[in-house]
């Protein structure tokens, strides 16, 4: 018989062998729970949702103002933001032909109509007309890093001139505020109104008159627009969600705010110490102020000339030698500023902020001269993790919709013909709109070495072409047709297509002459 070991039921053995515990085994106490030594102080405390509001919004204004005016916040954000959009995400238009019941051909013919359209849509796709699609990718990820979010409001622009009517208003999420006549209510939080299930039902975007974002606005200085109408999004507004009922997006810059602040003070006043260093003065005791020099033969000495004897003062110096008073003697200060641990110091605190944001130093610093070959790969493999993070969710929350608002209108307009026995676009939008997405390409620290390991992957059966071309963010197709047409036209030019590593295999070995 099989003795039970964790009963969680009363039992007369049970009962008979209850110590004062009540039978159960007592806990380990865990020191993190308890208020004692350093922890004593240590009281996190939850806020209402009115408060959360307030710390958000001013948490967006600290970091606004550490991307434009501290070198190192303003580096990791532009690390991010390039590597991850860079020139931009295109789209790649891949419709499920078999899902769909037509042929690969019409898919193919569809989806190279669609990109073509896209491209002329891509120009006009900004309302004020000052950027392009892959420019607003750029903006909507810059704002997510530094505001936590980004606010956007596809449009339909009545423009004869233009090609399509969608548009794309980037808005700054400042903006999203609740009004002050509804900071009362439960079901509005922080500009957002909820629904029952804590799900976004309208979103309060603030429209003053001259511009002034006053805390107490009423409603009347808003505009109430619902999340979408049907399968259009109306307000595209995105964060990257890390907590349950989070409804608005915090910087990632967040973490790190204050050692970012404390650190950009430190570096400002060790420069301060070296200019002062670099001009300190240096007093020269003499016996008369005039012994020196014919004051009438020097204006500056003239200008500081006193028949009482008074004593001169210096209030501004500059570079050069400066005569003081009788009875002064010169006192030249050691400064030992910056240390010899100054480098070491700020290596350390650059890793640590770099680490709240998931950035190696090297990232942050631009710096790779005190690594090997292994270290700069594990830092960049580290840093394209959190830059494919990124890429994954700007296509998932923004690219792939716009995309589908694009198609649709292609569609309606007769742009793009879907086949007449195919089902329509309402009826499969999922299969006509699918799509992959190309982002920049991926950094190599030794091209020769990352090349040489994709040949021995490919040839030992391990990797295939497209995982090495999606390793550097192409489509294996594209480049296989690519390399069709150009081996077609080096047969035209009566070119060898062949590189010559391949001519070498292909040459026969001269044949060996019989032994005797």
């Amino acid at each position: 018989m099989i003795a039970r070991i964790g009963r969680s039921y009363p039992s007369p053995l049970a009962a008979a062998q209850a110590s004062v515990t009540g039978g159960r085994v007592a806990s380990i106490s865990r020191k993190g729970g308890r208020f004692t030594g350093p922890l004593a102080n240590w009281h996190p405390r939850r806020v209402n949702y009115a408060e959360e509001g307030r710390q958000r919004e001013i948490l967006a204004a600290r970091a606004n103002d550490l991307a434009v005016n501290d070198p190192h916040a303003c580096s990791l954000i532009e690390a991010i933001s390039v590597n991850a959009v860079g020139p931009g995400l295109w789209p790649q238009s891949k419709p499920n032909w078999k899902r769909l019941g037509v042929t690969e051909e019409q898919a193919n013919e569809i989806a190279e109509t669609a990109e073509i359209e896209f491209e002329i849509w891509n120009r006009e796709a900004d309302a004020r007309g000052v950027s392009d699609f892959y420019g607003i990718q750029f903006q909507n990820l810059y704002s997510t890093l530094v505001n936590g979010e980004f606010l956007n409001l596809p449009l339909m622009l009545r423009d004869p001139a233009r090609g399509y009517r969608l548009a794309l208003q980037v808005i700054d999420p400042v903006r999203l505020r609740t009004p002050a006549d509804f900071s009362a209510r439960h079901d509005v939080r922080d500009g957002i109104r909820l629904g029952p299930l804590g799900e976004p039902a309208g979103y309060f975007i603030a429209d003053p008159e001259d511009g002034q974002l006053l805390g107490r606005m009423l409603s009347t200085h808003f505009v109430e627009l619902p999340p979408r109408i049907g399968h259009r999004p109306v307000v595209m507004h995105r964060f990257h969600a890390k907590t349950p009922e989070q409804v608005r997006g915090f910087s990632v810059l967040g973490p790190a705010m204050g050692f970012f602040r404390n650190f950009a003070d430190y570096l400002d006043y060790e420069v301060l110490g070296a200019i002062i260093a670099a001009s300190f003065p240096l007093w020269i005791e003499k016996a008369s102020p005039w012994d020196a020099a014919d004051p009438n033969s020097n204006p500056m000495l003239r200008r500081f000339a006193n028949d009482d004897g008074d004593k001169t003062y210096y209030s501004e110096v500059s570079p050069g030698i400066f005569y003081g008073n009788p009875g002064e003697r010169p006192h030249v200060l050691k400064n030992e500023r910056p240390g010899n641990s100054f480098q070491v110091f700020v290596e350390t605190a650059l890793r640590a902020v770099g680490a709240a944001a998931g950035m190696p130093y090297e990232v942050i610093a631009r710096d790779f001269s005190k690594t090997n070959y292994s270290s700069a790969r594990a830092a960049l493999q580290e840093a394209w993790r959190v830059f494919e993070l990124y890429q994954d969710w700007l296509v998932g929350g923004f690219c792939q919709p716009v995309w589908e608002m694009f198609f649709e209108e292609a569609v309606l307009t007769g742009r793009i013909k879907l086949p007449a026995a195919a089902p329509g676009f309402y009826e499969a939008r999922v299969h006509w709109c699918a799509a992959s997405w190309v982002g920049p390409e991926r950094t190599n620290v030794d091209p020769v070495k990352e090349m040489t390991a994709d040949i021995m992957g490919l040839n030992a059966g391990i990797v295939t072409l497209a995982d090495i071309a999606a390793k550097r963010n192409k489509d294996w197709e594209a480049q296989a047709k690519q390399r069709s047409r150009e081996r077609r036209t080096f047969q035209d030019l009566e070119l060898n297509p062949d590189p010559p590593s391949a001519r070498e295999a292909k040459e026969p070995e001269p044949e060996k002459e019989p032994s005797a």
